[in-house]
């Protein structure tokens, strides 16, 4: 692990090192996003039929061109998003700071200084991968899941790079009993992070909710956890403010979870998402099964 640390590390130095302007580095992400854009749209047709189905069904009775501009505006974001964590790794701190803007971190300040344990509910909406700067801003310890990948070399960079702000991960695996014990530890005091807006995994109990005008399965451990540890509950809001670049706002859902009838906080949450999605619907995650045993499937 430390060799390949500084080997990152190495890399890193010598790109920076070389004569690369700000802008010739967006010149080059641009650049590598057209050609995926190119490959994704018309190459491969990724997950067309999934997408556009997904689209129909969350925006019925719009006309064949929105949705053809829908899709269109979904795999420029997709492209993009595969470039950005390129841009956000060789970016100085004040380029980073350009590309993931929060903007009422007071917050998290208010609710550290009275002693709070935090649950923070993110999205595949936007750039998600941008959280990882959380621990930079905060005097919380940032902590988030992460599912091991096979590839044991690959495994280890997508460890680092995600961790390499101060984020700590917790293996998927063993995920919910871990997390909870640090929200209940008395000498600690953490922000957990979550993608809330996942498929439910098989064999999980089944809640549903109203949806992007569709029945719902929806997961509730976070809720579930934030209610045993009566955590504060926040959300975070993704916009595009320009290319490659993100302003996120947190919400607050409930300031003790143990106080919330069940289903409450998740409730919210998603109906804040959906009126995220609503407004700017190109920026979520379209290509994702999200239904999947909900309804007729696409071929």
């Amino acid at each position: 692990m430390v060799e390949l640390w500084n080997m990152i590390s190495s890399t890193s130095t010598a790109i920076k090192s070389l004569v690369i302007t700000w802008n010739l580095l967006l010149f080059i992400a641009k650049g590598l996003s057209f050609v995926l854009f190119v490959i994704l749209r018309y190459g491969l047709r990724y997950r067309y039929r999934m997408i556009i189905t997904n689209l129909t069904r969350a925006f019925p009775g719009r006309s064949t061109l929105e949705y053809q501009e829908l899709l269109n505006g979904y795999y420029r974001h997709i492209s993009d998003l595969c470039v950005e964590p390129f841009l956000f790794f060789c970016a100085s701190d004040a380029h980073r700071e350009q590309l993931a803007r929060f903007t009422n971190l007071g917050l998290l300040s208010t609710l550290h200084q009275a002693h709070r344990p935090v649950v923070l509910l993110a999205s595949h909406y936007g750039n998600w991968e941008y959280l990882a700067k959380l621990p930079q801003l905060t005097d919380y310890p940032v902590y988030t899941a992460y599912s091991p990948i096979k590839n044991h070399w690959l495994n280890r960079l997508l460890i680092y790079l995600r961790s390499r702000l101060g984020m700590s991960l917790i293996p998927k695996q063993n995920f919910y009993r871990q997390a909870l014990m640090v929200l209940r530890d008395p000498h600690n005091l953490p922000l957990l992070l979550l993608i809330a807006d996942q498929r439910p995994g098989p064999g999980s109990t089944k809640h549903h909710l109203p949806f992007l005008h569709q029945d719902t399965a929806v997961q509730i451990g976070a809720e579930r956890m934030a209610m045993l540890s009566n955590a504060t509950v926040l959300s975070i809001e993704a916009r595009q403010t320009d290319r490659f670049q993100y302003q996120f706002t947190f919400r607050l859902l409930s300031e003790q979870a143990a106080k919330t009838v069940p289903l409450a906080i998740t409730r919210q949450y998603y109906q804040a998402l959906e009126r995220v999605i609503t407004h700017a619907p190109v920026f979520w995650l379209w290509s994702h099964n999200r239904w999947k045993g909900m309804a007729a499937e696409p071929a």
